[in-house]
C-alpha cells in the first residue's frame, strides 16, 4: 500500500509526524538523507538528519533452537534499544 500525509493530525507545527502512518525506522544509527517520491513531480531528497539510537533495553540472542553437549554453535547477540 501507499502512506499519505494527508490530514491535518498527520502535522505538528509543520513537521511530518511519521507514527501516524505507523513507519518505523530500523536502520542503523548516524546521519542520512530520505528521498521523497510524491505522486506528481520531480523526487525531493531531505536535507541531512540525525538518527540517534536509545539505551539499549533488551538482548536478542539467536541460533540453533538445539544444542549437543560439547558440540559448537554459533549465536548472534543483539542489543535493542526501545523502539526495537
Amino acid at each position: 500500500g501507499t502512506n499519505k500525509l494527508t490530514n491535518a493530525g498527520d502535522f505538528t507545527s509543520g513537521v511530518a509526524n511519521l507514527t501516524t502512518l505507523g513507519l518505523i525506522y530500523t536502520g542503523a544509527s548516524g546521519s542520512s538523507t530520505f528521498t521523497f517520491s510524491p505522486v506528481t513531480g520531480a523526487p525531493v531528497t531531505s536535507g541531512a538528519i540525525t538518527v540517534n539510537s536509545g539505551a539499549a533495553t533488551k538482548l536478542i540472542i539467536t541460533g540453533t533452537g538445539t544444542q549437543t553437549a560439547g558440540g559448537s554453535q554459533s549465536i548472534t547477540i543483539t542489543a535493542k534499544d526501545a523502539s526495537g
